[in-house]
């Protein structure tokens, strides 16, 4: 019996209930002008219709993975990543989409990147569902990718990291005690000796929407604070503080859109500790936000 050669690349799909787009981002995979590929779609015990869509997607290329007890995106990406064969390992969200070229120049860039660098991503076409609002993100390179990491995570590794397969070893795989914040995470114990290949140009469209759980960003972000209080503390003291206030203000804004004010002043609080005026500032702007969103619901109510 023969057996068919490993792919040059593994594209990781981590699924979760997503019957209404799954189907979108893996046909985005398959369209890759790059073809030398493997799709795994992992779903991470869906109750809905996902798996029967993706098992409908007739192509050899495709395999569907299926977690019997749900354990988060960190689990699902872990599973993929060991059942993945391919030298390259790339990750998209199951309810986003790449552009046709993505692979191709993404693949050229880190192959022509020094020997140190074993990350890249790309910019995005970002999709503001909760306020109906699109802008092109291109990515920026930076001299210091370890600092940027600590500073913040704009690089949407969910949907445009590629990765060598090799990297996963030194660095190991997504922390699962952590319910988000897990592929920044892993990006910044990446940054402690690797380097990251910046991919201007956008090539994968995000839709991204709030997160309605608050608890669960304010626990990650605690997690997050006291699993790289070095890192943190390593930054020059303005640095510092803007992180960390951030960080919190990420809590704080999603408790307010889901409209539980009391539980947004302990992250509040934290921020105010660290940045008093920024914090009165982007929470003043939240409110305005939110009354605008409470407004344009009831303007769309029937009398």
């Amino acid at each position: 019996m023969t057996t068919a050669s490993a792919p040059h690349v593994s594209v990781v799909i981590p699924m979760f209930n997503r019957a209404a787009c799954i189907r979108r981002a893996v046909e985005s995979a398959l369209a890759q002008s790059f073809g030398d590929i493997e799709v795994i779609v992992v779903d991470d015990a869906s109750s809905d219709d996902s798996a029967a869509i993706v098992t409908a997607i007739n192509d050899p290329r495709l395999r569907l993975l299926r977690r019997e007890r749900n354990g988060g995106a960190s689990a699902a990406r872990n599973t993929g990543v060991t059942a993945s064969r391919g030298s390259l390992v790339a990750f998209l969200d199951s309810d986003d989409e790449w552009f046709p070229r993505k692979l191709e120049i993404q693949i050229s860039a880190l192959e022509h990147a020094p020997a140190n660098v074993g990350v890249s991503c790309t910019g995005v076409e970002m999709h503001l569902l909760d306020h109906a609002v699109t802008r092109l993100q291109p990515l920026e390179d930076s001299p210091d990718w370890a600092r940027r990491l600590a500073m913040d995570c704009d690089l949407n590794p969910g949907t445009t990291q590629l990765t060598r397969r090799a990297v996963f070893d030194t660095v190991g795989p997504f922390d699962e005690t952590l319910p988000r914040f897990e592929d920044w995470d892993w990006l910044i114990r990446y940054t402690r000796g690797g380097s990251i290949v910046a991919v201007r140009e956008p090539l994968a469209r995000v839709y991204n929407r709030r997160a309605r759980l608050g608890e669960v960003v304010e626990r990650s972000a605690v997690l997050l604070l006291t699993k790289h209080r070095d890192v943190f503390a390593a930054l020059a003291p303005a640095d510092r503080r803007k992180a960390t206030a951030d960080i919190w203000l990420q809590a704080a804004g999603t408790y307010a859109f889901e409209g539980k004010f009391g539980s947004l002043v302990r992250p509040a609080v934290a921020a105010f500790a660290q940045r008093p005026l920024h914090t009165l500032s982007r929470l003043a702007a939240g409110a305005a936000a939110v009354a605008r969103g409470r407004l344009t619901r009831a303007s769309k109510e029937p009398a």
